[in-house]
């Protein structure tokens, strides 16, 4: 007789590895990694899918999906609103993830000698005193971000940056310095990132991939796409490749030389996201929802209520506020709208992949267009992205 099972297990880093296992040998197994991440304002607790692998002798044999079945359970029974992962292409649509948004990739092209910098500023090798600086320049360049990582001091990836000096070629970091000796930007090679490494470098052999890049001003930026032409070129490099989000400090920099920039999407694959229950999402969304619809001048108190098959909600919405109403409470006083969405549809609404029109008619679902217009004015388009060295 066969035996099989699924277990559990917690690691010391809070997250769960989820396995199955054939007469007593580890066969199939995934990861489920608690994450805080940005939606503007707003802290979203979200569960991300890592590591998910069945050995070369087990696999074709169903495993794979009855782990990640084990994992849908087990992350619905948790505290968090959605759940995202990084996946081939036409899989992981089965667990009714849906891609959430493109890479952003900028392409620079490396520069022989030295690329003069802004009067005044320099660049320098990392060293550990410079970490609280860099902290700060993550926190303050992400704070409205959109798929950011919420990082504690204590964090891996902090860790992983103080481990840099010395460690050259495979870990370097520079950080940019302004004329008063201030470091105000920083840009990190991470090659310890699986997605850097494995990734990356593969599949743009000819560039030089940098795995963090962040400038807290114009001239912080500036002088580090310096620095990244000038590396790319002395590692015998056509271009430097960084990922960064559209909107980013160091985005709008590359708009003043010669670059590419690129989306690149994938069809049922590449950044995905799943909701998990749409009461625990709503809820974390109350600061970003509110501070959207203090920037439209929403004018008409009202009630929205928004079902979906994993879960409801009622929002009450006023010209300076949004609010989850708590069961029984009575706001009959207010005009109330009612709208059933697909999950997979708020889902990518709570992180910006398309306007709510065009996700609510590609899905084939009729919402009159004064709710069309609410849930634009509260959920808008953005650009979703979590930076490499967070990514599991």
């Amino acid at each position: 007789m066969v035996d099989e099972q699924i277990t559990i297990c917690m690691e010391q880093n809070g997250a769960k590895r989820v396995v199955f296992s054939v007469n007593g040998e580890d066969a199939s197994w995934c990861w489920i990694v608690p994450f805080t991440i940005r939606i503007g304002m707003a802290l979203v607790r979200m569960d991300g899918i890592g590591g998910v692998e069945t050995k070369p002798e087990h696999r074709m044999k169903g495993y794979s999906r009855r782990v990640l079945a084990r994992a849908m359970e087990e992350m619905r029974a948790g505290d968090a609103g959605i759940s995202m992962l990084y996946g081939i292409s036409g899989y992981y649509h089965r667990f009714d993830y849906v891609t959430a948004g493109p890479e952003y990739a900028v392409f620079v092209p490396g520069a022989d000698g030295e690329v003069p910098l802004p009067d005044g500023w320099s660049v320098r090798e990392f060293k550990p005193a410079d970490l609280p600086a860099i902290r700060r320049i993550y926190d303050d360049q992400t704070a409205l971000a959109t798929g950011t990582a919420v990082r504690t001091e204590n964090a891996r990836v902090w860790q992983k940056l103080q481990e840099t000096p010395g460690n050259y070629p495979q870990d370097e970091c520079w950080v940019a310095v302004s004329p008063s000796g201030q470091v105000e930007g920083y840009a990190w090679r991470a090659r310890w990132c699986w997605s850097v490494r494995e990734i990356l470098e593969r599949e743009f052999a000819d560039t030089l991939p940098l795995g963090e890049v962040i400038a807290d001003c114009p001239d912080a930026a500036d002088a580090l796409l310096a620095l990244c032409r000038r590396r790319a070129k002395e590692e015998g490099k056509e271009e430097a490749l960084m990922m960064m989000p559209p909107d980013s400090t160091m985005a709008n920099a590359v708009r003043y030389i010669d670059c590419r920039m690129v989306q690149l999407f994938t069809d049922n694959g590449g950044s995905m996201v799943r909701l998990l229950e749409a009461g625990r999402l709503l809820k974390a969304l109350e600061p970003e929802l509110s501070r959207q619809v203090q920037r439209s001048g929403w004018s008409h108190p009202c009630l929205l209520k928004i079902s979906t098959e994993l879960g409801e909600a009622t929002l009450k919405v006023t010209e300076d506020s949004v609010r989850v109403l708590t069961a029984g409470a009575d706001e009959s006083n207010h005009p109330q709208y009612n709208v059933t969405l697909p999950g997979r549809v708020l889902a990518r609404l709570a992180v910006g992949f398309a306007r709510a029109s065009d996700l609510c008619a590609r899905a084939g679902v009729a919402v009159p267009d004064p709710v069309l217009y609410l849930l634009e004015t509260l959920m808008p388009t953005r650009y979703q992205h979590m930076y490499l060295p967070d990514r599991y």
